[in-house]
């Protein structure tokens, strides 16, 4: 991932157990730039990244939810409506 980022101050990646890894970034920028380009995959899998606070422990953050954009193709135009986008995420919840 360091080398899909590119953080310009540096990246430290720990590996902690039941599958989750800490990345820990030494720029706020760098930070910023990866919670804001979310959605994140490797090898197929998603990436469920969350900011830890002071004295949060990352083993017991609850990871259960992604923002993502979903597109859908073939929609009439009398149904591109913002009604029909608030079922659609809906549906997707």
């Amino acid at each position: 991932m360091a080398d899909l980022w590119h953080p310009i101050g540096g990246i430290c990646i720990s590996n902690l157990r039941d599958k989750r890894i800490l990345f820990q970034f030494f720029h706020e920028v760098d930070v910023q730039r990866v919670l804001t380009g979310a959605p994140w995959f490797f090898n197929k899998h998603l990436i469920i990244l969350h900011e830890l606070k002071q004295g949060e422990n990352p083993l017991v953050v609850l990871l259960f939810s992604s923002e993502f954009w979903v597109q859908v193709h073939d929609l009439p135009p009398g149904l591109m409506t913002e009604l029909m986008a608030k079922q659609f995420g809906n549906f997707l919840r």
